[in-house]
């Protein structure tokens, strides 16, 4: 058994669209779906996989008595190193025994520089890092953005990373704070199938209208504003969901703060070929979007929302969600509406060196699982 962990919930479009690619990269390095198994904080909600663990830790994003478990484990996980014991003692250390090797999902973000993202790492990662950096076994952290990494926390998660046999980051400042010999610079892994299956894309056809992805974000300053400012000025945009889990979390929930109504999903109103443009917050759905055949604007939050489009050499169409300047996505909209071709001809530019970053990590990454 090959076990994926860090996975967190396909009630997010972005994150079971990082798992499913995850299994993709698998498969193609020689390892199937059914010799795989899952630790997810929502395990429930991938219950089309096979063998599908629930991970401790929470995945609603606020404290609940779900806590005490990691809490526990990792207590036990602290025993089991000063014991000298390769495994921890509790449920996710008996998973690691019987593991022939570890894979972090593609896509995750470890970061601690708040007492808010310390607890989640601690709470909801950090057990099954430092499992994975004692285990004697092949372990593989697929692209994520890493860093800073402060405090205890911080320096609990930087010490574990150094004893990952690769790890592979999706941005350049990540690649910057974990001067390692084992890290390696590697695009995220739905940049990586746009660039495979660029050639069979469908492109929408023009007409179709604007969707726009938001999200809540902390320290959001005047955001919200600039975000309804838009949608004012792109007549007959509508809202759609890509995540919607419960809590803060849900961008439904994010729309009814604001008064608004959102049109369905952003999967649902991609298939129905309604709509030929899209401004995204979340990552995941701007690239979904282009997927999908739409040019997407993307208005990023923190470094992986850069490094994606950087490397797709779209630099010029991503814009700080905290502060972008709102005429100027207003033009850069109408400008894709109208003529679209400058943008995709970015993409097929990058796509090449995209294609053999993928060739390369399966490359390594079936020689590490030992499988080839």
């Amino acid at each position: 058994m090959f076990l994926i962990t860090h996975a967190f919930s396909r009630q997010n479009a972005g994150d079971g669209l990082l798992v499913d690619l995850t299994y993709e990269a698998l498969a193609d390095a020689g390892i199937e779906g059914d010799e795989c198994a899952l630790l997810a904080l929502d395990a429930p909600s991938f219950s089309d996989l096979q063998r599908v663990y629930q991970a401790p830790g929470e995945a609603r994003g606020r404290p609940s008595f779900r806590l005490l478990r990691p809490a526990v484990e990792l207590l036990s996980d602290a025993a089991a190193a000063m014991l000298g014991r390769k495994h921890g003692f509790g449920s996710v250390a008996r998973l690691f025994e019987r593991a022939e090797g570890i894979i972090s999902v593609g896509g995750g973000y470890l970061v601690a520089d708040s007492t808010t993202r310390k607890f989640g790492v601690m709470f909801n990662h950090l057990l099954q890092l430092r499992a994975a950096a004692r285990c004697a076994l092949p372990t593989v952290y697929l692209p994520q953005s890493i860093g800073p990494l402060e405090g205890v926390v911080g320096h609990w998660t930087r010490s574990a990373l150094k004893r990952i046999d690769r790890v592979y980051v999706r941005d350049n400042q990540s690649l910057a704070e974990l001067d390692f010999p084992n890290v390696a610079r590697c695009s995220d892994l739905a940049i990586l199938k746009l660039a495979r299956e660029l050639s069979s894309i469908e492109f929408a056809d023009q007409g179709g209208g604007i969707i726009l992805v938001g999200r809540e974000l902390p320290n959001a300053g005047d955001y919200e504003d600039r975000l309804l400012a838009l949608h004012q000025q792109l007549p007959g945009s509508r809202w759609a969901v890509q995540a919607d889990v419960s809590g803060p979390r849900s961008d439904r929930h994010f729309y009814r703060t604001l008064g608004l109504s959102d049109a369905g999903t952003l999967a649902q109103l991609t298939e129905a070929r309604t709509a030929d443009t899209v401004v995204s917050v979340r990552l995941h759905g701007a690239i979904g979007a282009l997927l999908s055949g739409r040019p997407a604007i993307h208005l990023a939050y923190e470094r992986k929302g850069w490094g994606a489009y950087e490397d797709l050499g779209l630099q010029d169409y991503v814009h700080d969600a905290r502060s972008f300047d709102v005429p100027t996505v207003v033009q850069k909209v109408q400008a894709l509406q109208s003529d679209p071709e400058p943008f995709w001809s970015r993409v097929r530019a990058a796509a090449p060196a995209l294609q053999s970053q993928y060739d390369q990590m399966i490359a390594e990454l079936a020689q590490r699982l030992r499988r080839r």
